[in-house]
């Protein structure tokens, strides 16, 4: 027998933290939100509220300041914040913090990183990043150009990262570099890079389409020193081990609070179109207004099911990459899709900044194209289904 229900202390998770940020964030986020997204800047009241409610280490081990939460229990959060309505950009620079930084740092760091660095993230004293994209590549997050080398006791980086969500305030990167040229992925190492390391900078801030209260910028090496103790894991391990395990919690957990965002869309929809008149009656009884509701709540229960399967699948050690790879392809083609369709519900007011639809919009763009596009999940998916060899694209 299969039970698929949640249990209860993971759906009185979602209502706690659905309450906390109705009651804490929203009232907050309501006051500065469209100011801070013209302005793109990041809104650290919002940032205060998450460190108070443990959100910052949430899956982090308590020793380490942590909640001890699975990455189902992280999942049901992150997507309750989307349910509640916080800000898509102030989630993802959370989600980069803590799953895309402190996640590999827990899993694979030593005693000393692990007290050095995941305890100050746990509460905010420091604020991750992760830094794998170069500008020559996008998705080709094999063929690194930035070279690490080892020069006695110290490795020395060279090269330079963009898209780095959190950089420009960043305090800790997880950088990749190539160790090992001729191994391809075999030959690429983690390290863990402060903001204050020799040869390190942030060389600027980048502007983006949406998402904007994350500030997100491009980091340049210049003969910069790392100490050998700040190797995360194995030497020409770090795609194998930290880049396939983020893969992971990134086509998945990270994609969690969009889902929580589409409940949120459909329940407005369904006021708005019960409310809403046109040739003497509510709008909700036309049929086009009807189907694109209905293929919104389909989706949307298909994708939670999906989400909570790759969940479980990590949570039991696995690393679901192709499945991660499958829900990432489904889920951002259609949520783009189903908010275009929202804004066409609410024609002219969706087009309005102060109904936020618009806004949404340029938040979920993102989901076809960061982590690795839509066009490359599609390969991955292809590479197994079909059984080709080949790591050209992971």
């Amino acid at each position: 027998m299969i039970d698929f229900s949640l249990e209860p202390e993971l759906i009185q998770l979602r209502e706690s933290v659905w309450k906390y940020a109705v009651e804490n964030i929203i009232p907050i986020q309501e006051k500065i939100q469209l100011e801070l997204d013209a302005k793109e800047e990041f809104a650290w009241p919002i940032w205060e509220k998450f460190k108070e409610f443990g959100l910052l280490g949430f899956p982090f081990p308590e020793e380490y300041g942590g909640q001890g939460a699975s990455a189902l229990a992280t999942t049901v959060a992150w997507e309750a914040l989307g349910l509640a309505g916080v800000d898509g950009g102030m989630v993802m620079s959370l989600s980069a913090h803590t799953i895309l930084c402190g996640v590999p740092l827990m899993t694979y760091g030593t005693e000393e990183q692990k007290r050095k660095y995941l305890t100050r993230l746990a509460t905010g004293e420091m604020i991750g990043c992760f830094a794998l994209t170069e500008p020559h590549g996008g998705s080709d997050s094999i063929h690194l150009k930035t070279i690490a080398v080892k020069k006695g006791d110290r490795w020395i980086l060279n090269g330079s990262k963009i898209f780095i969500t959190n950089a420009p305030i960043g305090d800790l990167f997880l950088v990749l570099a190539t160790t090992d040229k001729s191994l391809g992925s075999a030959g690429i190492t983690a390290f863990l890079v402060e903001k204050n390391f020799k040869g390190f900078y942030v060389s600027r801030k980048l502007e983006k389409m949406g998402n904007r209260l994350s500030p997100t910028g491009e980091i340049v090496f210049e003969d910069c020193e790392v100490p050998e103790e700040n190797v995360l894991g194995e030497v020409n391990m770090g795609f194998i081990q930290v880049v396939r395990t983020i893969f992971g919690w990134e086509r998945s957990v990270m994609l969690s609070p969009s889902v929580g965002s589409l409940e949120l869309v459909i329940k407005g929809l369904t006021a708005y179109a019960n409310q809403r008149q046109a040739f003497g009656k509510p709008i909700s009884y036309f049929q086009a207004i009807q189907k694109k509701i209905v293929d919104m709540k389909v989706t949307l229960e298909v994708a939670r099911s999906y989400l909570y399967r790759v969940a479980w699948h990590i949570d039991r050690g696995e690393l679901p990459f192709v499945e991660a790879s499958s829900f990432k392809l489904f889920w951002g083609d259609a949520v783009v899709n189903h908010i275009y369709e929202a804004i066409q519900i609410l024609g002219g007011y969706g087009y309005m900044r102060e109904f936020k639809l618009e806004k949404g919009y340029r938040d979920v763009r993102l989901i076809t194209i960061g982590g690795g596009t839509s066009e490359v999940q599609r390969t991955i998916i292809a590479r197994a289904i079909l059984g080709l060899s080949g790591r050209e694209i992971e």
